[in-house]
């Protein structure tokens, strides 16, 4: 993977945020595969499988849990990486480990086909890959909170044990769970995120990093209000992607930036009592980061 280059600047105030891009900003249509009385349905400990979108979906919504669907080139493929993955007991340990009740979702490409229209998952590259659906947490409902894609992309490449991931990551949007879940798959395994994800935090992350994109500038303009606003004491990263990326690509590259600037990665490798992280786009196509430690 090519070095990215490093691009940090520092200016002046915070203004209103908005965002230009907040992926899966509307609820996923719950009906959009019919069910099928075939469907299977298995259950291990609170990971349940149904293989039919429309069951699934309500299966997780009456059980207020987390829906996984896993779209595959072929129906029920043993040898799938990624449903294979799904089917051993320590990977649905793992994810049944916080009581969150899951529902686990098989689906063919054909039997997607009907999904693939749907502005929330334009992150799949057209492809099979993964998404998890928020029940649980009324924040999220019904909003996609996490992509895999399988189809590999300029510095995101799907590999199965990144499932295990999703297991664990804290209840937040698409765009901070993505960022968060970058970090966690740094080969030098930061431990940023293994304090608390502070949603007050992750608000404020979330407030810069669309200001950045609104301006289309990258800096911690602002920080010393927000640094009072904050308390204690706080840190602040950003970074930039390169353009035209999409969010897992630009998630990776974010990262990657802050590992050639040894103050940066100081912050995101170290361990803190809290955190928050977002990135978002801006009307250029690049995507700005910003990670807050307390």
């Amino acid at each position: 993977m090519p070095a990215t280059p490093l691009r940090w600047f520092f200016a002046c105030s915070l203004s209103t945020a908005t965002a230009f891009l907040f992926v899966a900003s509307t609820p996923l249509p719950a009906a959009s595969i019919s069910s099928n009385a075939g469907a299977a349905v298995r259950t291990a400990g609170v990971v349940q499988r149904i293989d039919a979108y429309a069951a699934a979906t309500a299966a997780a919504r009456d059980a207020a849990g987390m829906l996984l669907v896993s779209i595959e080139p072929q129906v029920g493929d043993p040898t799938d990486a990624a449903g294979s993955r799904l089917e051993q007991p320590d990977v649905q340990e793992r994810f049944a480990a916080d009581g969150t009740p899951w529902i686990f979702c098989r689906l063919g490409l054909h039997e997607a086909a009907a999904l693939a229209g749907d502005p929330g998952l334009v992150e799949m590259r057209g492809g099979p890959g993964i998404f998890v659906v928020d029940y649980a947490h009324e924040s999220w409902q019904g909003r996609i909170v996490s992509i895999l894609p399988r189809t590999p992309g300029k510095y995101y490449r799907f590999a199965p044990h990144h499932i295990d991931e999703l297991a664990s990551l804290p209840s937040a949007s698409l765009t901070q769970r993505s960022l968060i879940l970058a970090v966690r798959l740094h080969p030098e395994h930061p431990a940023s995120t293994q304090g608390s994800c502070d949603p007050a935090l992750c608000r404020e992350a979330e407030a810069h990093s669309a200001h950045q994109a609104r301006i289309r500038r990258q800096g911690h303009h602002g920080w010393d209000v927000r640094a009072q606003r904050i308390g204690g004491a706080a840190s602040e990263v950003c970074a930039e992607s390169w353009e035209d990326q999409d969010l897992l690509d630009s998630c990776v590259d974010c990262v990657a930036s802050w590992r050639q600037s040894s103050g940066h990665w100081r912050a995101v490798s170290g361990r803190h009592s809290a955190y928050g992280y977002d990135i978002r786009r801006g009307s250029n196509g690049i995507w700005y980061a910003t990670g807050i430690f307390r």
